[in-house]
């Protein structure tokens, strides 16, 4: 069975509502912001005040915690009546696990090639990758937000949220992977002609 057989999840490309688009944009310049801040931000400590980018950072967080469970929200209203969103979370169904199996494997065919995928419609693999992303960005603004809530300005984090600290760090190096990679690859798509970046940014008629 090939990716393209689930069930009319994989069809003709077309555009996404303005809704999702909307919230893409928010989410990419919102996470993009999020983490070019950590590289000079300053944490507040006894006798050292936080300085701006650490506010920065932790009020646009928060607003991008919000931002990601809407997403999540509106890709299972989609999916109930008929949309593909829920290829972004495939780990839990056995069928849409063997799509992307499938999408993977011709996809290492095409790439051994030197050939990437045509952009025909929604595929399961950018799909599940593009879902880690925002599962990652969902740790990343969910453990920020506990912070934000809980930790005293100043004061060392112990306990359970010293380890909501150490998960926040973890996952910081796995977002920059990310914002390296998936962007690369919507332009990649761009320039063979596949007009990814039209679909998704291009607010015109």
């Amino acid at each position: 069975m090939g990716a393209e057989a689930v069930s009319g999840e994989v069809g003709r490309a077309e555009r996404p509502d303005l809704l999702t688009r909307l919230m893409h944009v928010g989410l990419a310049v919102g996470m993009a912001v999020q983490m070019f801040t950590t590289l000079g931000m300053e944490h507040p400590k006894p006798g050292r005040a936080a300085n701006e980018l650490f506010l920065v950072h932790e009020n646009l967080g928060v607003v991008l915690l919000g931002l990601l469970v809407a997403y999540w929200l509106w890709a299972v209203a989609r999916t109930a009546v008929g949309g593909q969103p829920m290829m972004l979370f495939p780990w839990l169904s056995r069928r849409r696990l063997g799509a992307l199996a499938a999408d993977a494997a011709e996809t290492f065919g095409l790439l051994l090639r030197g050939r990437l995928p045509e952009h025909d419609g929604p595929r399961p693999l950018p799909a599940a990758v593009q879902g880690l992303g925002l599962l990652i960005g969902l740790g990343l603004a969910g453990s920020g937000t506990v912070m934000f809530l809980f930790a005293e300005p100043g004061v060392r984090m112990t306990g359970w949220l010293h380890s909501v600290e150490e998960v926040h760090e973890a996952m910081g190096p796995l977002m920059w992977a990310y914002l390296a990679v998936h962007p690369l690859l919507g332009v990649l798509h761009q320039l063979l002609g596949h007009a990814s970046l039209q679909r998704m940014f291009s607010f015109g008629r």
